[in-house]
């Protein structure tokens, strides 16, 4: 008998799934989360079952979160897991869902409050409550909500990278998905960091990247698309990670076995057309289902194709939405290809035309811009050559700056661009009526030469 247990104790216990559920809405929210938080509120999600219908409190066993994220056991760990719940309870997020009267923006608290124990040492466990705001978001979700096994996120030590990982998944069978620069740092709530674009990419895509492959069921390559020699989008194209085996700690405790949903056909057919044209405005997927009830997919994706070949040679169309709706009723699009030969060559002409007045005009603004600069700095220095006072205050004024190194002359200081800006600006307050009719007349002409320039698409 005893063998027999033996033997069986030996056979491999199926690792039961444990599932995570957030709206689309969620996922696409803009917030951020340091790694601790991001622990706390995904341990707490798969507490939330499929068919809770209220939030109850949620209790976290530092024991628990130790286990599955594969932590070092130690005195600071409870210390760490209160300090984000903590966080958790006073992030707000902002969310966006569609609502029949339009667009609505939700911004809310994500947790409603936190218990823990006032000695860290004591500490075994946090509770927390979801803020009601919530609900839609983790409660009884039915359609347009992403659901994953926890598994593939334990290992990523990045908010960032589980981010990218949840934006990703969601377009997985579709295999592709697109976001401006602006828009992915939006979602990620880091507009404020990373200026530089090579940070950004390194320090967020690529170790995404690098996380992705190594540790969960989905990986990336990518693509940047350039507005001049800028980056302003990237397009992720999505594929099942192959090399991805699952490697946890055998001690995991899992809750429920549950069949992920199955999408027909159909509404892949939808979702792929879709994911075409996100980038138009007024674009909805139920548009895209009414075309698919009427129309045949090849029918569809010939026109969406023929509209965007269209767009890409510079044609000008103020409403590609609607323009489409009326090729989508036209059986022959033989008259339109010929009309739109007519327009390249058209938009092809103007566009070399606005290509010269463009450089012409931008040239004009520089010369304008360093003009007038040099017309003040020679009325700055005029005005501190005969104003002995004035020179004296403002180079005592600098002197007490964290921009000045008192180990080097004031002549040497004076040739730093922090310093010159100091002077430049104090020489202009003392002295302004001097300087507020030049300023005057060259805003006028600078506001002209910006307002030709937008109109012929420059970007500054």
């Amino acid at each position: 008998m005893a063998k027999q247990s033996d033997q069986l104790s030996k056979i491999e216990k199926p690792r039961l799934v444990r599932l995570i559920r957030k709206s689309n809405d969620l996922v696409e929210g803009k917030y951020r989360f340091d790694i601790w938080e991001m622990r706390v509120f995904t341990k707490t999600l798969t507490m939330i079952h499929k068919d809770d219908e209220d939030f109850r409190p949620y209790r976290i066993y530092l024991k628990e979160i130790i286990s599955d994220f594969g932590l070092e056991q130690n005195k600071q760990s409870y210390k760490f897991l209160k300090e984000g719940a903590e966080k958790l309870a006073r992030r707000e997020i902002r969310a966006v869902a569609s609502t029949p009267d339009g667009e609505m923006e939700l911004l809310t608290h994500i947790a409603a409050g936190v218990k823990s124990f006032t000695n860290n040492n004591v500490g075994k466990y946090i509770e927390i409550s979801f803020h009601p705001e919530m609900k839609p978001h983790l409660l009884q979700l039915q359609t347009q909500f992403l659901m994953y096994d926890i598994k593939n996120i334990l290992r990523l030590q990045s908010s960032f990278s589980i981010r990218i990982y949840e934006l990703l998944k969601q377009y997985e069978r579709i295999g592709k998905r697109k976001f401006t620069i602006e828009e992915l740092k939006e979602i990620l709530d880091i507009s404020d960091k990373y200026p530089l674009y090579a940070n950004f990419k390194q320090r967020v895509i690529i170790k995404a990247q690098e996380d992705l492959s190594e540790f969960t069921d989905i990986r990336f390559t990518f693509e940047e698309e350039k507005k001049g020699k800028a980056v302003y989008a990237i397009i992720f194209f999505i594929e099942r990670n192959a090399d991805f085996t699952e490697e946890l700690p055998s001690n995991i405790i899992v809750d429920s076995i549950i069949q992920l949903p199955v999408v027909s056909k159909e509404s892949q057919e939808a979702l792929e057309i879709f994911s075409l044209l996100k980038e138009f405005k007024g674009v909805n997927i139920q548009t895209v289902k009414d075309w698919l009830t009427q129309f045949s997919p090849e029918h569809v994706r010939q026109r969406i194709t023929l509209l965007k070949n269209q767009i890409a040679l510079g044609g000008k169309i103020r409403n590609p939405m609607g323009y489409l709706q009326k090729m989508m009723i036209q059986s022959n699009l033989f008259d339109l290809v010929e009309e739109t030969k007519q327009e390249k060559q058209q938009v092809a002409e103007q566009q070399k035309q606005n290509h010269h007045l463009l450089k012409r005009l931008a040239a004009e603004l520089e010369q304008l811009q360093v003009g007038h600069y040099e017309t003040q700095k020679r009325m700055v220095d005029k005005i501190l050559s005969e104003d002995e006072t004035l020179r004296t205050e403002i180079h005592n004024s600098v002197k007490n700056s964290r921009f000045y190194d008192p180990g080097q002359t004031i002549a040497e200081n004076m040739k730093k661009g922090m310093v010159q800006g100091m002077v430049f600006s104090k020489v202009k307050q003392a002295r302004q009526t001097l300087f507020e009719e030049m300023d005057r007349e060259f805003e006028v002409l600078e506001k002209s030469l910006k307002s030709q320039l937008r109109v012929l698409g420059w970007d500054g």
